[in-house]
């Protein structure tokens, strides 16, 4: 018996499957359209079925009244079921005759049911007398096949089988330039595993089989098992612990000031006894809305040594989104550093914190475990146009701290720059370790961690150890020629986004006494739970670079569409268990329910998992790989965009009929945000729909282009044709030209930058196709450009080509820019302000 051709099937008419759509792993067999005469180099893979297992299959052959080529048959399409994701199968059946036919399956009953259908599907090819299909349908025909190995294929995977003297023989062939020889014996050892399962217990669902090889679930075991820390106290004793073991070491450094750990542990008791006589306690939420200074560390602990759990927000948010997040987590009173202008009550922390002066200072004796009170709530976007809030335990945020710091190897005091907002969690990694190894959080302003030269500065005047920052942050500064002095010393972490394995690998080999490490993690499975380091993987030749292995005390499981786990290099969604799972949604049940899980995969009683949304692979060390996401959940800068909420606030616009928004990548390396908009009828304005959208939107989810059409195209199954959604246009009207030759200069770098022909002396950047983190490549290129020094704040408040070569004009004549000339501290601080709220207003990244 012969089963030539792909072991992946070419989905006909009536084909599909769950995973239909999935970005097909390099490590899978492939399908590819050859020309019919196309030769491929290949080899070959021998194996023997063992007498005892061929009568077992052949046995139940019989039983089904179909016999042994039908059984094996049906063996060849579970194979492809389970590699494939896809429940109607198409192969091309080749009879004695030498005519090939099509054979449809379908194997979403047992194996049983399908050895039947094989049956029946041969009867019939075998009465064929006209071909009807071509070479490309996975194959099966009934002829001796050739023990040598193949110099040629014509496709990419065969499998052929002879059954002699009561075994069956085979031959795993395939093209070289599509699979390797230890991908191939995994194959081979896949076949023979459903063999097991499905003559062992014939009537258990084809979907259900075993799949996994034995080497396979070792590995997956062994990287699962790692134990985690314990986590029986709340984060805050950890740190009041670590404040007795060093109280005169700086705990929080800032632009302007710092703390020790006997400092910042007063301040942050005085705040709680502050918090506790607002009535603030055990689950009770407490905003928190402050800038990058040392208050902010004090509000975290102080609020959790009150019992509360805080709620972040950006105080660069709309109104709308801020007081509908604090409203949504049932907030009482906020914490802030700046007047909020909000109907809650609200605790100003000053820059001498004097509202704390005069309360206790002591540590507050625990009377009961906090373990399992919430820390923190935490928002992200979500898919159905609402933010939800995630809920983060003393416990998960202690498992977190404790796993971290022993899979980085911190081993002593380091200090750790913070260069993002707190309503991002991959803060948590850069505060909570030091706070609990006596390091240094070093809290980096916004201007200054977007601003290569000031960041570099910072680093080389204060030095750090330790860096987790976004890959597309990282990538802006790195055009710098300062770029290897703002690297750290110790630790460089690089999560948010997914990242190019060639510049991860460059970054290692620029700084070699840094460990560089990939990390991943969604905010409800506590930050992070999976890492990759770079420098254990110096040969490899990866596209992207893959998101690691678990920590310790988290599993992670690669599943298919039926939740059995899926062998190397099978694409699946990502599961995650483990103690570092969040609670769940913030008063959101339906939702928690349906992202967590119950764990039958090997959990313990009450165990859950988290379904991710992503889809991964496993490749063969048991690393897992990104491939894609399930939803249209995405992340773009590093931050976490739910289409699905920039819809909903698209369509909340009452001239707006209907609306999509999509995420292009005209300009390799740069990712935004698009709206395509059916108005309801003539004289829609974009610049009203861009006001509604900013107040209701934070700002890195403001689209950055609005097309406007007349009808949105739609597929012949009446969905949005995403394919067929025009790039978005150059402006209709045509640019102003430069007036001088300064105005020219700043042009050209400004094409440079924006990837564009033609730009506008009065256009302004953020209107096309700018953001913050394009601001600072445009800042880097105007210095190097013209030799004049100019600040990236200045930057922000010029926002055209004609502004900004006014700017350098005033600097090339030593004169002050008219937006910093004659500031006092205030005036700056103001500034700063309104930098912020335009920035919001813009859409931008930190």
């Amino acid at each position: 018996m012969t089963l030539p051709h792909s072991a992946t099937p070419v989905p006909g008419p009536e084909t599909g499957g769950h995973l239909a759509d999935l970005p097909v792993a390099p490590e899978l067999p492939l399908d590819r359209t050859h020309p019919a005469q196309r030769d491929l180099r290949g080899d070959s893979v021998p194996f023997l079925v063992s007498a005892s297992a061929t009568a077992a299959l052949r046995q139940l052959g019989e039983a089904c009244g179909a016999g042994l080529p039908a059984a094996a048959f049906a063996l060849y399409l579970a194979l492809l079921h389970r590699y494939s994701g896809q429940s109607e199968l198409a192969v091309g059946v080749t009879n004695g005759a030498g005519v090939t036919t099509p054979v449809r399956a379908r194997t979403d009953g047992s194996f049983r049911d399908l050895v039947r259908l094989a049956g029946t599907g041969l009867a019939e090819a075998e009465q064929a007398r006209t071909a009807k299909v071509v070479h490309l349908w996975p194959g099966f025909s009934c002829r001796p096949a050739p023990r040598v190995a193949p110099e040629t294929v014509s496709c990419d995977l065969d499998l052929r089988l002879c059954y002699v003297d009561g075994e069956l023989t085979g031959q795993l062939v395939f093209a070289t330039d599509v699979l390797d020889p230890a991908t191939a014996r995994r194959a081979v050892e896949h076949l023979l595993r459903l063999l097991d399962g499905a003559t062992a217990d014939p009537d258990r669902s084809v979907a259900e089989l075993p799949l996994l090889t034995a080497e396979e679930e070792q590995t997956v075991a062994r990287l699962n098992g790692v134990p985690g820390e314990p986590t029986d106290v709340g984060f805050h004793q950890l740190f009041e612990e670590q404040a007795a073991r060093t109280p005169e070491a700086i705990a929080v450094r800032a632009a302007d000031a710092a703390l020790s750990y006997r400092e910042l542990n007063d301040r942050a008791n005085q705040l709680a006894h502050l918090l506790r006589e607002t009535g603030v306690g055990p689950e009770a939420t407490v905003g928190l809305c402050a800038d990058r200074d040392v208050r902010l560390m004090v509000a975290v602990l102080g609020i959790l040594k009150a019992g509360g759990a805080y709620v972040p927000v950006d105080p660069n948010d709309p109104v709308e989104r801020r007081d509908g997040i604090l409203a949504d987590a049932a907030v009482r009173i906020v914490v802030a550093t700046a007047p909020l202008g909000t109907a809650h009550q609200v605790i100003e922390l000053d820059a001498e914190l004097a509202v704390l002066a005069g309360r206790p200072t002591e540590n507050r004796p625990p009377e009961r475990s906090t373990c399992g009170d919430a820390a923190y709530l935490l928002y992200t976007s979500g898919s159905t146009g609402k933010p939800k809030g995630v809920v983060i335990e003393h416990r998960q945020l202690v498992g977190y701290t404790r796993a971290v710091i022993r899979r980085l190897g911190i081993d002593g005091p380091l200090s750790y720059a913070m260069v993002q907002p707190l309503t991002v969690d991959s803060s948590v990694t850069a505060f909570a370790p030091p706070l609990c190894t006596g390091g240094e959080v070093q809290l980096i302003s916004r201007d200054v961690a977007l601003d290569a030269e000031r960041l570099a500065d910072w680093v080389q005047t204060r030095g750090v150890d330790c860096l987790k920052i976004a890959p597309s942050h990282l990538r802006a500064l790195q055009t710098s020629p300062r770029f290897a002095e703002l690297l750290p010393r110790r630790l460089l972490v690089i999560g948010g986004e997914a990242s190019d394995w060639r510049w991860l690998r460059a970054l290692q080999r620029l700084v070699p006494h840094c460990r560089v490490f990939n990390h991943y993690g969604p905010t409800e499975t506590t930050v992070g739970v999976l890492t990759l380091a770079v420098a254990d993987h110096p040969e490899a030749e990866w596209e992207t670079a893959p998101i690691g292995v678990p920590l310790p005390g988290t599993q992670a499981h690669v599943v298919d569409p039926a939740g059995r786990p899926t062998p190397v290099g099978v694409a699946g969604e990502l599961l995650i268990g483990g103690d570092n799972l969040a609670r769940g949604y913030h008063r959101r049940e339906d939702l928690t329910a349906a992202a967590f899980v119950p764990d039958t995969l090997g959990g313990g009683p009450g165990s859950r998992l988290y379904r991710t949304g992503d889809i991964v692979r496993r490749l063969a060390d048991g690393t897992i790989a990104f491939l894609g996401r399930r939803d249209d959940q995405i992340k773009v800068r590093g931050f976490r965009v739910a289409l699905g909420e920039i819809e909903a606030s698209l369509k909340s616009h009452p001239e707006v009929r209907h609306a999509i928004a999509v995420v292009r990548e005209d300009v390799p390396g740069d990712r935004r945000v698009v709206a395509y908009i059916e108005p309801h009828g003539p004289g829609f304005s974009t610049a009203g729909l861009e006001r509604h959208l900013r107040d209701r939107l934070s700002p890195h989810m403001v689209p950055q282009a609005i097309v406007t059409l007349d009808r949105l195209p739609l597929s012949g199954h009446g969905k949005v044709d995403r394919g067929r959604l025009p790039r978005p246009a150059e402006p209709a009207t045509a640019p102003l030209p430069p007036r001088n030759e300064l105005e020219r200069l700043v042009a050209q770098v400004w094409q440079e930058v924006l990837h564009t022909e033609e730009v506008g002396t009065d256009q302004n950047f953020f209107d096309i196709g700018g953001h913050s983190l394009l601001m600072v490549g445009l800042h880097h290129r105007l210095r190097a450009t013209t030799g004049r020094e100019v600040e990236l704040l200045d930057l922000f408040q010029h926002t055209t080509v004609r502004a900004q070569a006014e700017l350098l004009s005033q600097q090339r004549r030593g004169v002050a820019p008219a937006a910093t000339r004659g500031r006092n501290a205030q005036q700056n601080a103001l500034l700063k302000r309104r930098q912020q709220l335009l920035q919001a207003k813009r859409g931008h990244h930190e």
